[in-house]
């Protein structure tokens, strides 16, 4: 993104603008390519697995049945480690998001710039927590989607048809997207944003994120193909909200308020 001279600080020379694809290929320079600050080939590789469970909606069945017992039925739902990561994540959103409001004041008011957590920055997660995995997954698809989950499904002794990922069903069934993993790629931003995208917390909140799609699976709560969207609508949520509240420029050209 141009950088904005008007921005920069008194007597400053003006920013020079990032090239994200100054490193890439010719081929894969157009894939680097930001629509709302959000890379075009993110679009594409999200399209690409779109279409690919649409044409392929055996896929979430036959890995759901990797989980399933005949006569027993999900074995792990119950399960000590799948009830202590399906619990795990709102006791971490509670407290870790309280956590980001106190580290903002302690920054505010005490003149610190503890992980560079600035007023825009608290404010873009905050907006990211709201409105993807709380408003998008679970008030608007999950509660009228009406995708039956796993354990619901004629194919594992429940009453209701399966139906593919992003088709729309009749019925509550609460599957499209996940809500869990939702929250949980959540974290993965908060560690990008405030820590950089090398960080061990990333990879940490990444890994993290993948147990908690595990045990959904395994638990007969959702398919493959709900715990994946919900990770890229997070995402490309984040991605397109920090190009609107925090571009990436050189911290001096915009420096957030505290």
């Amino acid at each position: 993104m141009p950088a904005d001279p008007l921005s920069a600080a008194p007597g400053a020379a003006p920013c020079p603008a990032p090239n994200p694809a100054r490193d890439r290929g010719p081929w894969l320079q157009p894939l680097g390519q930001r629509i709302s600050g959000v890379p075009l080939g993110w679009l594409i590789l999200f399209l690409l697995f779109a279409n690919t469970m649409l044409a392929f909606p055996q896929i979430d069945q036959a890995l759901a049945g990797l989980f399933y017992t005949e006569g027993i039925g999900f074995g792990a739902r119950g399960a000590i480690w799948e009830r202590a990561l399906y619990g795990s994540v709102p006791v971490l959103m509670v407290v870790g998001n309280l956590a980001l409001v106190a580290l903002w004041a302690v920054n505010r008011w005490g003149g610190h710039r503890l992980l560079g957590l600035t007023g825009r920055k608290l404010l873009l997660l905050l907006c990211l927590l709201a409105l993807l995995p709380g408003l998008l997954v679970n008030q608007v698809f999950k509660e009228h989607w009406g995708r039956a989950r796993p354990e619901q499904v004629e194919a594992f002794g429940g009453d209701r048809p399966f139906t593919p990922a992003f088709v729309r069903a009749e019925g509550k069934g609460g599957s499209f997207s996940s809500g869990h993993v939702a929250a949980a790629a959540y974290l993965i931003a908060v560690a990008h944003l405030l820590r950089g995208p090398s960080s061990p917390w990333v990879a940490g909140a990444a890994l993290y994120t993948g147990l908690i799609a595990l045990a959904r699976m395994a638990a007969g709560g959702h398919f493959l193909s709900d715990v994946v969207t919900s990770v890229f609508l997070v995402l490309l949520g984040y991605l397109a909200l920090r190009h609107l509240l925090c571009p990436e420029t050189d911290s001096a050209c915009r420096p957030g308020p505290r």
